[in-house]
């Protein structure tokens, strides 16, 4: 249930994304950039909801709105390979792993709704992605494409420095 696709993006655009990504302020309660999760105790990764109106915090629009366009453009990218046709976009999610995080199994969507997950690498690593129990590791500018009611969690690494990937999740027409 899971398709895999690469080479999404030019390696110039993986690397203005992690650069975008690098001072990001990530959920963690209060607003707090790369270099201060870091020095964290053990947690489950952090994220960043961009598309979420109420999660933009003033001064990040512009940041936002970019990292948003590069998800659109991989997004519309993959549907486009597989000719899935988007009606709306309803989460970007930004998600940054240490060794040694791991999330928790959820679901994106409901059985029934017209919702796919798409995770986006933004660097190899060890870390990985589990659906229903199989391990899908990370490599830079591949995907893994899947129906949003499957259960998941993202898992850190274990050798890498971290592991960063961007979810989107989106309703698609049916056919």
């Amino acid at each position: 249930m899971v398709v895999i696709e690469k080479n999404i993006l030019p390696k110039n655009c993986v690397l203005a994304i992690r650069s975008l990504l690098s001072d990001l302020d990530y959920e963690l309660g209060r607003s707090q950039n790369v270099k201060k999760i870091f020095e964290r105790e053990q947690f489950e990764g952090v994220s960043r909801n961009t598309l979420d109106p109420q999660n933009i915090h003033k001064g990040n629009e512009v940041k936002y709105a970019r990292l948003n366009d590069f998800a659109f453009t991989i997004s519309q990218i993959i549907c486009e390979r597989r000719n899935i046709k988007i009606k709306y976009m309803t989460r970007v999610m930004w998600n940054l792993y240490r060794p040694g995080d791991k999330g928790t199994f959820h679901q994106d969507g409901l059985y029934g709704e017209n919702k796919m997950s798409i995770l986006y690498s933004l660097n190899s690593s060890d870390g990985h992605l589990l659906v229903e129990n199989e391990k899908f590791i990370d490599v830079e500018n591949e995907a893994k494409i899947f129906p949003s009611y499957l259960a998941h969690m993202g898992v850190g690494p274990t050798k890498a420095t971290y592991r960063l990937n961007c979810n989107i999740v989106f309703e698609y027409e049916a056919t």
